[in-house]
């Protein structure tokens, strides 16, 4: 007979979560191109949902990441917990809020993965990652503005982020991608690899001032001003770097926008920018979709109109609310929401205490600060925009939550991979539960007729009514 436990524990999961995660982000989103019929935001979706299995996997190794040992964590976490059993419980569609429950439990476990690894690991993987990353997210733009400018056009915002299935998803992963961006540049690292994060991380700037992300500059501006109080009398190199890359930013931005134009006599008159949009702010849909969330959150105070549900109510707009806070209280609850910003700001204080206490000679220095900011950014950004709940922004949080949530203990120590019967079967109950409702819904997405009303499709998936 066959011992998978003894199998299980002798193959380090970890690495393969990790490594599943990183190819991932690398193939985004342009080999969604080679999926067929599938919209690009349903290909992102199923090879997403290939990487967070292997992280279930990889939980089931590693077992528990953390125990909390702070009263506030001990007794919010089962809180939050319970709350969210009973919104999933008491949704009208049993099967869209369990698809999204178990969705975040196994994101939550890749972040656990991300979490236990070593710090030295982490530098040795992330930074040519990271700056590939980048770089790859610039190239991808450069042949369609080439063509456009072949066709006496000057791209506008719309003609970027052309593979992601609406162009916005772009800045939802640069909210995560550029201040992550830094770490390649703020650690030791090959020639190659600071060469590449210098030029993504520049062309990035320059794409996300073209491109109009209002909500991931802001996000970005509170990042900069956030690293003297953060870093405190260490902040200095930092700022270099930063202003290094606004400089570069504002240099690449020059030479795609504002030499071809005039080389080719073009106008820029509603070419679109950052500068356009603040200017012309015209906020009305999103403060509509605002208005709904409230009035879902004023119907059900206590446990919310149930996870995923916001997409199916009557709702021809959005799938979502362009803000986290409004969407978690609508969907899971106000006393869930409540829980959630006291965790997340108690998490947020013990980093940032985590962080001072390092010493200016500590590699882990700079990339937990980074990862931390960079997380605050998307945090910021969310409260604007859809970055939660898309693929692969997503995936991006993962990374930066999983290095903001690891310990200092874990710079030198690996976790050991243990077998455990239990831990297995509970992965794999999640992996199988949450498979079955992934495939239930795609299904009812996909088919050509429904009895089911046009806004009851779900949001995870985009072939449906989203």
């Amino acid at each position: 007979m066959i011992d998978t436990v003894a199998i299980h524990a002798r193959v380090d999961a970890s690495a393969w979560a990790r490594y599943g995660a990183y190819a991932f982000l690398l193939s985004m989103p342009w080999s969604t191109v080679f999926l067929g019929s599938l919209s690009p935001h349903d290909g992102a979706r199923i090879l997403q949902t290939l990487v967070v299995c292997l992280a279930a996997w990889a939980w089931a190794q590693l077992g528990a990441p953390w125990r909390p040992n702070r009263g506030i964590f001990r007794l919010a976490i089962p809180a939050l917990l319970a709350l969210s059993v009973a919104s999933v419980l008491a949704a009208s569609q049993l099967a869209y809020a369990g698809l999204e429950a178990s969705a975040l439990l196994l994101m939550a476990m890749l972040v656990i993965v991300f979490a236990r690894t070593p710090m030295s690991t982490l530098l040795r993987e992330l930074p040519p990652v990271l700056a590939l990353a980048a770089l790859l997210s610039l190239v991808m733009e450069l042949p369609r503005m080439v063509f456009l400018y072949g066709d006496g056009r000057v791209p506008v915002a719309g003609d970027f982020g052309f593979m992601y299935m609406n162009h916005r998803f772009l800045n939802h992963a640069e909210s995560l991608l550029l201040p992550l961006a830094f770490v390649p540049l703020l650690v030791p690292a090959a020639r190659w690899v600071r060469v590449a994060a210098w030029i993504g991380l520049a062309g990035g700037l320059a794409l996300l001032w073209r491109t109009g992300g209002r909500g991931t500059l802001i996000a970005m501006t509170v990042f900069v001003l956030g690293l003297p109080w953060l870093l405190q009398g260490q902040a200095r190199p930092v700022l270099r770097t930063v202003a290094r890359a606004l400089i570069g930013g504002a240099v690449i931005y020059a030479i795609l926008f504002v030499l071809p134009a005039a080389l080719l006599g073009l106008s820029q008159s509603g070419a679109g920018s950052a500068g356009q949009r603040l200017v012309g702010v015209n906020d009305a849909a999103r403060l509509y979709l605002w208005k709904l969330a409230v009035a879902d959150v004023v119907q059900h105070p206590l446990l919310g109109i149930g996870p995923m549900h916001y997409a199916h109510l009557p709702n021809m707009m959005a799938a979502h609310p362009h803000n986290s806070v409004l969407q978690l209280a609508a969907e899971w609850g106000l006393p869930a929401a409540a829980l959630m910003l006291v965790l997340l700001g108690a998490l947020f204080a013990a980093r940032i205490r985590a962080i001072r206490q390092l010493t200016l000679a500590s590699d882990g220095r700079s990339v937990w600060a980074v990862c931390l900011l960079a997380a605050a950014v998307g945090c910021i950004d969310s409260l604007v925009s859809g970055t939660l709940v898309m693929p692969v922004s997503q995936m991006w949080w993962i990374v930066a939550a999983g290095c903001m949530t690891s310990e200092p203990a874990t710079h030198g120590t690996s976790a050991r991979p243990s077998a455990g019967s239990g831990r297995l079967l509970t992965a794999a109950v999640v992996v199988v539960v949450h498979l079955s409702l992934a495939t239930y819904t795609y299904l009812l997405a996909t088919k050509p007729w429904s009895a089911e009303p046009l806004a009851m499709f779900p949001r995870y998936w985009g072939n449906g009514q989203f």
